[in-house]
């Protein structure tokens, strides 16, 4: 299937062209409809697009302005240039410019048209024809999921698991295709450096070819909802393809897509087995195009097999400490958990997970309550946390050591009373594990540290919760055009994520999201009716990677578009 989109600021043309184009079903195209020359650069930058159908003669940027953007970054898109003027020197100009399939005028014959289509289509073909697997993911280039899935994701990892029903209902409103109900399979990645060479903005479009790469490759398999965090890592969520069944007795050994989705009998378990026994050696695939491809090396961890929404946040850090382990010196990694690597038994130190993200999760309400000024609630979860066996190493109790103590000590840091404490106790002590003889001598010095900090609250209990709202508002405004994840302002205060969202619903009354969202919006408004930048430009600089992405939350938050928003202040101003 082939790529279509209909240029043309006049929709009456673009709309008699998108249903001839729709009755003519043997040429198997994708359409899509754009009224500005900026809209259908937002839709090259998001899809593939074959072949571009546009006038020349458009308000703003016209025509010839698009085919040039086309030739310098998509030189592989044709254009058929469809106007009312028959003007030889623009044919003239269109045809030096290069990509251009054809020259036509409006008042032609719709077989011409097709022809002209046609003809331009097995062009395409005939370019394409000798290209492998790995070429064509090259070329499509996609910008990544949204901030708002981001979140989600990162929720998820840090524990705030919704219920089935309402996990589902979050996954179709930010259009993720994943089961909620179904077990899901982790990946994660990470680029292991960069040439010298590569540009600090060639990295983010590199970025997205890798992202894009690893998702073709996987697309033939699965289903997978891919994020990309910290620049240069990777998160692949991966289900198997929603299809009644596969039929696996058919697969083509020389074709990697070649099995069809056609037996009913295969369920979900044996889809399942084929997934994961299959995985490993797509994502190799990938990391050789990207090495081919973008001359970029990347590390790959994968989990042994699928889990549950409820482990994602164990299994994400665990994969993250063994691709991580692997990263003095070495690259092109691809490690599968349940092996040895670098000396450590995975499975053996898997098992160590679940204890330490159980205590993460602990940590995170312990601090809530010392957040809220809850010392009894405070107190018993303390004692829990505290009470150790036999059964832990020494790594193990280092470990719940300077986790307790890095908990006590931020807060104590935030509220402004850490040197107040100083005068009171030999607040050193809570760094040096080997300054005490027993656990219990640990346990007790804790909880008196504990007990000053409820103590130093009695005065005035909301100051040190304004100061943490206050900071995240001021950071928020001043960075709007940057990613504002839950997990990376939760960091910028030391808290959980868990926590400030939390924290923050309750002091404002708002969610942290919506007061991101009012905050970009706000600022667009300022933008759209004080400057003469372009949407996509304005849309960038409050945050968003993409027009139609800012377009659609505007006008969920204001009712009107960009575009009508500006053009109705311009129109009262003239008043």
């Amino acid at each position: 299937m082939y790529r279509l989109l209909l240029v043309d600021d006049e929709p009456v043309i673009v709309n008699s062209m998108y249903q001839l184009f729709r009755e003519a079903v043997h040429l198997e195209l994708e359409m899509y409809k754009a009224y500005t020359v900026e809209e259908a650069l937002d839709y090259l930058h998001q899809h593939r697009i074959d072949l571009v159908l546009s006038d020349i003669r458009m308000p703003g940027m016209n025509g010839m302005d698009l085919q040039k953007q086309i030739v310098s970054k998509w030189p592989r898109c044709k254009v058929i240039f469809l106007t009312g003027y028959d003007d030889f020197e623009y044919a003239k100009q269109a045809i030096r410019n290069g990509g251009v399939a054809d020259y036509l005028l409006k008042h032609e014959d719709d077989d011409i048209i097709l022809q002209s289509v046609e003809k331009a289509l097995a062009d395409i073909a005939k370019h394409t024809q000798f290209e492998d697997y790995e070429l064509r993911t090259k070329t499509k280039l996609q910008l990544t999921v949204s901030a708002a899935q981001k979140n989600l994701l990162f929720e998820l990892i840090n524990g705030m698991i919704p219920s089935p029903d309402a996990l589902a209902g979050k996954f179709a409103q930010l259009e993720m295709p994943l089961q909620a109900d179904k077990p899901v399979y982790l990946l994660i990645g990470r680029v292991d450096g960069w040439s010298g060479s590569i540009k600090e903005a060639d990295r983010t479009l590199l970025a997205f070819a890798i992202q894009n790469i690893v998702d073709e490759y996987l697309s033939s398999e699965a289903v997978c909802v891919s994020v990309i965090y910290e620049a240069c890592r990777f998160i692949w969520l991966i289900q198997p393809a929603n299809n009644s069944g596969m039929n696996l007795q058919n697969e083509s050994q020389s074709d990697p897509q070649s099995y069809t989705h056609s037996d009913p009998q295969i369920g979900p378990e044996e889809q399942w087995n084929h997934l994961v026994s299959r995985i490993h050696g797509r994502v190799e695939d990938a990391q050789i195009s990207c090495k081919k491809l973008l001359k970029v090396p990347v590390s790959f961890a994968l989990s042994r097999e699928r889990g549950d929404w409820s482990g994602l946040g164990t299994q994400f850090y665990y994969l993250r400490t063994l691709l991580g382990r692997g990263f003095d010196g070495e690259q092109e990694l691809l490690i599968q958990e349940g092996h040895v690597f670098n000396g450590l038994d995975m499975e053996k130190n898997r098992r160590h997970f679940s204890g330490s993200q159980q205590l993460r999760k602990q940590l995170g309400v312990l601090e809530e309550y010392l957040e809220s000024g809850q010392r009894q609630a405070f107190m018993a979860l303390y004692e829990d946390i505290m009470d150790i066996d036999a059964s832990y190493s020494h790594t193990h109790l280092l470990e719940l050591f300077y986790s307790v103590s890095l908990c006590l000590l931020s807060y104590s840091n935030r509220t402004g009373v850490f040197h107040t404490l100083s005068a009171k106790m030999n607040v050193g002590k809570m760094t040096q594990f080997d300054a005490y003889d027993t656990w219990e001598e640990i346990a007790t010095f804790f909880r008196e540290f504990a007990g000053l900090l409820f103590d130093s609250r009695q005065d005035s209990p909301e100051v040190p919760t304004q100061r943490t709202i206050h900071f995240i508002q001021q950071y928020i405004q001043t960075h709007l055009e940057q990613e504002l994840t839950l997990t990376k302002l939760s960091a910028l205060v030391h808290h959980s994520p868990t926590y400030l969202s939390r924290l923050y619903k309750r002091v404002t009354g708002v969610t942290l999201f919506d007061y991101i969202t009012e905050c970009r919006m706000v600022k667009a408004r300022e933008m759209l009716t004080g400057t003469v930048m372009k949407i996509h430009e304005i849309a960038a600089a409050v945050g968003y990677e993409a027009a139609p992405q800012f377009t659609r939350s505007f006008k969920k938050w204001l009712n009107v578009t960009p575009q009508e928003y500006r053009d109705t202040y311009s129109n009262l101003k003239l008043e």
